[in-house]
């Protein structure tokens, strides 16, 4: 897949995401708490947090868990 592809799929799911506020919107402002008034609020954290997740795993997780390119030809019998 190519950048553009990437892009557009991207653009099109934040699209929908905002329609998809703008058509549940609780109350348009009649809500206890102040995270769901501002417009847009839900779609970013959503996005945000999905990036976060994604570094998370490659800086930390990755790590831990690879192993290294020659781990299982490492020890056993040797082929003679």
């Amino acid at each position: 897949m190519d950048k553009k592809k990437a892009y557009a799929i991207c653009i099109i799911f934040i699209i929908i995401g905002c329609a998809a506020e703008i058509a549940f919107w609780p109350g348009h402002g009649e809500s206890p708490a102040w995270w769901p008034l501002p417009f847009g609020v839900a779609t970013g954290l959503g996005f945000f947090g999905c990036w976060l997740l994604i570094i998370a795993a490659k800086l930390i997780m990755a790590p831990l868990l690879q192993k290294e390119p020659d781990y299982y030809d490492e020890g056993g019998e040797e082929d003679d």
